[in-house]
């Protein structure tokens, strides 16, 4: 099988990881790059052969491309993802899909006139601790999930082109842009909340950060995301507490009833069925290769579908809404 030819829309940050990854993704060819910032992506992709351009229209016009990587801002997925699904294009677009849920609908119109695939990159659906949580809460094995306490905390994004993380109307402020990752894992497996309460201080004083509280039944969820103007490093944990036992997920490991679970962790994410190997932690590896394989294999992302995608913005709407905001 011919390896499908890929071009790659934003080289910065989130594309920059990607750009990475395509040495290590098997079935595709990352052949053309296309970047406002030309230089800098002539830069970054010197000789390897790629063929950069300013304009991603442009680059789709002149190769033969079979999918797009979409890894621009927040602000611009929408429209650049309309417009490559029109072209014939399967589109993999880097999170949020959209920067609400009213554009998010625009995106499955698109795709349902199209017989390509759209999917969402919702990475840590790939990373191997949360891989592992949803095993344990789909199967059961330690009983029904009482309490899951979930927390994303990082310094305030000062990095980014133009500044568009810290401007609302195009990263959507910390809870579209941050904390989506881990409302996406929760509604990917327990859908839409009963009942939502969420607090929220917005780019003041530099600063962003919300709490949201999710119920479902008799089972509470709590997401914490943070843009803090301080010097603290990232970190994404959480502590889900069952009938028989409790996970915690840290920065030095899975711990199950206090017991490392290194090993089993692996053994789990190795039991989804995505066509792929996710025992190790590259989640941007496994979403990659798993919608290459997609492609590839001429079968829907079923893992990540772009209704599922959508309930997630329409869920941030929710949130947003529901907001006590200080």
């Amino acid at each position: 099988m011919a390896e499908i030819r890929v071009g790659l829309i934003g080289i910065g940050g989130m594309g920059g990881c990607h750009y990475g990854n395509y040495k290590e993704v098997k079935g595709a060819k990352l052949v053309a790059v296309a970047d406002v910032r030309e230089d800098m992506a002539k830069e970054k992709t010197k000789g390897t052969g790629i063929t950069v351009y300013k304009d991603y229209k442009e680059m789709i016009e002149k190769e033969n491309l079979d999918m797009v990587d979409i890894c621009t801002p927040s602000y611009m997925h929408a429209e650049m993802a309309i417009y490559c699904l029109g072209k014939g294009l399967h589109v993999l677009c880097e999170k949020p899909m959209t920067i609400n849920e009213q554009e998010a609908e625009k995106v499955l119109e698109a795709a349902s006139k199209t017989d390509k695939y759209f999917m969402a990159a919702h990475v840590v659906r790939f990373m191997a601790p949360y891989v592992y949580l949803r095993s344990v809460i789909e199967s059961g094995e330690l009983g029904k999930l009482l309490r899951l306490d979930m927390k994303r905390i990082s310094g305030i994004p000062t990095w980014s082109w133009e500044d568009w993380m810290r401007k609302e109307d195009r990263s959507g402020g910390v809870i579209t842009d941050l904390s989506i990752h881990d409302i996406d894992f929760v509604q990917s497996i327990l859908g839409m909340p009963d009942k939502i309460m969420s607090a929220k201080y917005a780019f003041r004083n530099n600063n962003d950060f919300a709490q949201t509280e999710m119920i479902y039944g008799d089972t509470l969820v709590s997401c914490e995301g943070t843009w803090y103007n301080a010097p603290i490093g990232f970190r994404a944990i959480y502590t889900a507490v069952f009938q028989n036992g409790v996970i915690d997920s840290t920065s030095d490991g899975i711990y199950k009833n206090g017991v490392k679970v290194e090993s089993e962790n692996k053994e789990k994410a190795e039991e989804m069925d995505l066509g792929i190997n996710v025992g190790n932690d590259n989640g941007y590896l496994n979403e990659m290769q798993y919608f290459v394989n997609c492609v590839n294999n001429g079968v829907s992302p079923d893992f990540v579908t772009p209704q599922s995608s959508a309930n997630t913005m329409k869920l941030v709407g929710e949130i947003k809404k529901a907001a006590v905001n200080f």
